[in-house]
């Protein structure tokens, strides 16, 4: 994972594995399972969430994504509501990724957020 910052968006170079692995925490949220209060568990609608899952979907790993705080927020969101959603027997199967492979990437996405908010990532041109 590789992040920028520009003109107030993040700038995020993803693997396949982290494409697939938010691509996947993001169709759970979407059509997986309920979530309850949606908008203020997940951070955006469950139709900007559904726009953020068809953006994930599209990347290859070669072109980066702009995203929004709000986007970012969502993804991470997104991860903790399949992390307490799931119970750990079904975790790898639904996901496709063990628990602890998805506390990592939340963690990570949280590190960002704090970067973002705080104007410490790099900036680009």
């Amino acid at each position: 994972m590789q992040a920028a910052s520009k003109s107030g968006y993040l700038v995020l170079t993803l693997d396949r594995e982290e494409l697939r692995h938010l691509n996947n925490a993001l169709n759970e949220v979407c059509n997986g399972f309920t979530v309850a209060n949606f908008e203020a568990a997940i951070g955006v609608t469950r139709l900007g969430a559904t726009d953020l899952l068809r953006r994930v979907h599209q990347l290859d790993g070669q072109k980066p994504i702009e995203l929004e705080l709000t986007d970012l927020d969502a993804l991470r969101n997104s991860l903790t509501a399949v992390l307490s959603e799931l119970e750990p027997w079904e975790y790898s199967t639904r996901m496709g990724f063990e628990v602890s492979e998805s506390e990592a990437l939340r963690n990570r996405l949280d590190a960002l957020a704090g970067e973002l908010r705080f104007g410490s990532l790099p900036q680009t041109a």
